[in-house]
């Protein structure tokens, strides 16, 4: 993925993916401070910023003067896209895709390709190519920083700074989706099989045409490049012998010169060259290449620059440069990139019934693939798509809707979910959104994107968030044909809102969502677009892992703490296991029985995990495992993975194998563990299997885990190679019920495990505490300990120095055997 620029100095603390990373981030930052002033802050920079990039205009503009268009284009390209993705890394890496538009509008504006002033002998634009990339390097800078300064005034509202945010981001951030989920996306939308000859009427040509087309573009451009590049190391190794031929020197240094300092003819392409390349229709292969591309026209080249800086963008929807004579050159993207779809979306807006057919389409695919995509992630089928309930009228208590409900029409009013998961124990709703952003709020207008935004995540975090409710308060729902839908075992809810758009920092940015009133409520869904949903079903390995990030994702704390450009570098860091907010020790020590006031301590790493804290890309090891996946880099690359210790993930894996009693919620709480907590997990097994084999006796021990999604607790127990499994099963049982049912834990996992260590039977009790006199006296006679009193554990951590797997993943868990 390309390059992503964080212009704002980030308060709080940051993270990076390693020293690396960090290293070349606080470099980034340095060369950015380094542009300051003696006594000058980031504003009184941006004060300055007309002036300075009036000036790097101006000098740009006299340093190209008698150059070729596109030979600087091409030189800046090869500057600023790596020509191979074998070891590339963005967090490193200070290529800049959008400088290379920047200078292609530059030239764009002077009305020709041809120079202002004819060449001469000394015209080098290779030469130029590292200022020219230090210059577009601070207007962007400059740009961003405006941009976001302006936000900071929150002149229109809450959402000022978040419409800055994201016209920065749509300005800087090139190649926003993997190529692999961006043509499975469009292909489901567009291809001739789904929407007939709609495209060919709007456009001029089909959804294949411009495949054919896109594919030659980069099939020429590559060939034209490889063939000279061949050529040249030919001569280059035939240099001794045929030093003293002034034709072979004269057509090396022709080819030399072509291929590194004047590249703009190399790299030209054509219809004639195009159209056969893609066996398509030379009229339709024209027509994809002008949709797609920007003509020279005179115009204030300061003025073009300036819209630029502040969002409005040509090269939004364009990738090629054409000249008089019919001629392109490309930007460095291919065509259609981070665009087809809103291109031809608008095309096909002329035409009301063209839209509303393709329309209808394009609900059609988002709500299929969302659910697909979520189905995998869970490990099972949608439970009910499209599912059709009643939900209560605006001025009726949802209460009132209960299984015992009468005279249902009167009370609450037919409505439509996408989608309803039951997984276990555990529901998530999902809506889907299709419509896109407006052009305007893409080019900053705040009030275009708050309309836009209450339109898609205002109204599908309701929906969502509406059935979440009816469930949680009833236990249940009334169907269509009158029938109550059961859901009174379900003990967990999850929404989940996804949206075909690329949001960027808008999914992310759920603190400034609530205070522009965009999401009306305490509870947050999980934002997330097709294309990310795509890559984490990849991804992720186990429907545990999921419900675990969809916990931090959609926890208020973890949601507030931390900010990312986009959801993957969120993700990544989940595998990590950064993505952590310790919970709040005084409201857990409140609402859990047997959990004691918390320490200064356990108040402080709270207070210090709460730190706002900005993410930076993180998304290096994906993009590796992409794109080799995709084909566009050889170097093999493994697929980014939660990881766990043996233990726990042995344990998650029998579990999930079957989907034995509690596979799904209490493997997301084992998973949910530091590595110090899975580590006494492990050393509690091996200490109850190592007294058992001693001794030749059932032994058992506890631990619980009360935080911020409910107050788990791990039973083990062994059996003796004389023991049955039915009676060291009952045994633990006895203890289990009995001591959950003490502390007021709200789900168990008892696990029997023989002499080798081997689990022989599991059970899962996620019974809501209730009073029951019989579990009191039989606590009382068993001699357990009461909660009030269960001493406090000596912490994990303190018992052994260890290497953490997982640095930043709290969630310690307390151990006894009470």
């Amino acid at each position: 993925m390309a390059k992503r620029q964080s212009p704002n100095l980030p308060a709080g603390r940051i993270i990076s993916a390693d020293d690396e990373g960090l290293t070349a981030a606080f470099q980034r930052m340095g060369e950015t401070l380094g542009r300051l002033g003696e006594g000058e802050d980031p504003r009184d920079y941006v004060k300055r910023g007309p002036g300075i990039i009036e000036e790097h205009v101006s000098h740009i503009v006299e340093l190209l003067k008698d150059a070729d268009a596109f030979d600087v284009i091409e030189l800046m390209r090869m500057r600023e896209l790596p020509m191979f993705l074998e070891g590339y890394r963005e967090s490193v890496e200070d290529n800049l895709p959008s400088a290379v538009e920047l200078i292609a509008l530059i030239l764009l504006a002077r009305g020709q390709r041809a120079p202002v002033q004819p060449p001469t002998r000394k015209t080098r634009p290779a030469g130029l190519v590292p200022d020219l990339h230090d210059r577009t390097a601070e207007m962007l800078t400059l740009g961003s920083f405006t941009l976001l300064d302006s936000g900071e005034r929150d002149e229109y509202g809450p959402l000022t700074a978040l419409s800055a945010s994201y016209v920065s981001h749509d300005l800087t951030v090139q190649f926003k989706q993997y190529l692999h989920v961006h043509d499975e996306i469009n292909t489901a939308l567009f291809a001739s099989e789904h929407i007939g000859d709609l495209l060919v009427e709007a456009l001029g040509f089909s959804y294949e045409d411009f495949l054919a087309v896109r594919e030659a573009v980069a099939q020429v451009h590559g060939e034209k490049f490889f063939a000279l590049r061949d050529a040249t190391a030919a001569m280059f190794e035939q240099r001794d012998a045929r030093a003293k031929d002034p034709a072979f020197l004269a057509e090396a240094r022709i080819a030399l010169t072509s291929m590194m300092e004047l590249p703009g003819s190399r790299a030209t392409l054509s219809v004639e060259e195009i159209a056969p390349s893609a066996d398509v229709d030379p009229a339709r292969a024209q027509a994809v290449l002008d949709l797609f591309s920007l003509s020279f026209e005179e115009t204030d080249t300061l003025d073009v620059v300036r819209k630029f800086l502040s969002g409005d963008n040509p090269f939004r929807s364009a990738s090629l440069v054409r000249d008089a004579d019919g001629v392109y050159i490309s930007t460095g993207k291919p065509i259609g990139t981070d665009c087809f779809r809103l291109v031809a979306e608008e095309a096909l807006k002329r035409s009301a019934p063209k839209f509303k057919r393709y329309e209808k389409r394009r609900v059609t695919v988002s709500e299929e693939l969302a659910l697909q995509r979520l189905a995998t992630l869970l490990g099972t089928s949608t439970t009910y798509a499209n599912l059709k309930y009643f939900r209560a009228n605006p001025a009726v208590d949802v209460a009132r809707l209960g299984p015992d409900a009468q005279n249902i029409t009167s009370l609450a009013e037919q409505t439509e979910a996408d989608g309803l998961f039951l997984v276990e124990d555990v529901a998530i709703c999902v809506e889907v959104k299709a419509k896109s952003l407006s052009s305007a709020a893409r080019r900053g207008n705040v009030q275009r994107l708050s309309a836009d935004l209450r339109d898609t995540v205002g109204s599908a975090t309701a929906q969502a968030l509406r059935l979440e409710d009816h469930i949680r308060t009833n236990g249940g729902l009334w169907l269509e044909d009158r029938t109550w839908l059961d859901l009174s075992e379900i003990r967990e809810i999850r929404s989940v809102t996804v949206f075909l758009d690329d949001f960027g920092p808008i999914s992310t940015a759920l603190d400034e969502l609530v205070r522009a009133d965009v999401i009306k409520s305490e509870r947050f869904p999980w934002l997330i677009t097709l294309h990310d949903l795509t890559i984490i079903a990849e991804v992720m390995d186990r429907p545990a892992e999921f419900l675990l990030y969809l916990r931090r994702r959609t926890e208020s704390e973890v949601s507030l703490t931390f900010k990312a450009i986009d959801e993957l570098d969120l993700f990544m860091l989940f595998l990590a296991g950064g993505l952590w907010v310790e919970p709040d020790p005084d409201r857990v020590s409140e609402e859990f029985l047997g959990v004691p006031r918390p320490t200064g301590k356990e108040r402080r790493r709270y207070r210090e995990s709460a730190t706002p804290t900005r993410v930076m890309t993180h998304t290096d090891p994906l993009d590796a495992w992409v794109y080799y996946q995709e084909g566009s880099s050889a170097e093999d690359a493994p697929k980014p993975v939660f990881e766990a210790m043996p233990t726990v993930n042995d344990l998650v894996n029998f579990l999930q194998d079957g989907r034995k009693p509690g596979w799904f919620r209490f493997s997301a709480d084992l998973l949910n563990l530091a590595e110090e907590g899975q580590e006494s997990v492990a050393d509690m097994v091996q200490h109850l299997v190592r007294t058992t084999a001693s001794d030749g006796l059932h032994h058992n021990s506890l631990m619980t885990f009360a935080g911020a999604w409910g107050y788990p607790t791990l039973f083990m127990g062994t059996k003796p190679k004389g023991m049955s499994d039915h009676e060291a099963n009952r045994r633990l049982a006895i203890y289990g019920f009995t001591k959950k049912h003490q502390i007021k834990s709200d789900r168990a996992l008892m696990v029997i495990f023989d002499e080798d260590q081997q689990v022989r039977s599991v059970r899962y009790d996620n019974s809501p505490p209730e009073e029951n006199k019989e579990l009191d006296d039989a606590a009382i006679e068993m001699g357990l300990i009461p909660a009030a009193v269960m001493g406090r554990p000596v912490p994990p951590s303190a018992r052994r120095t260890t290497k953490r797997l997982n640095p930043g993943k709290r969630g310690k868990g307390r151990r006894g055997r009470s």
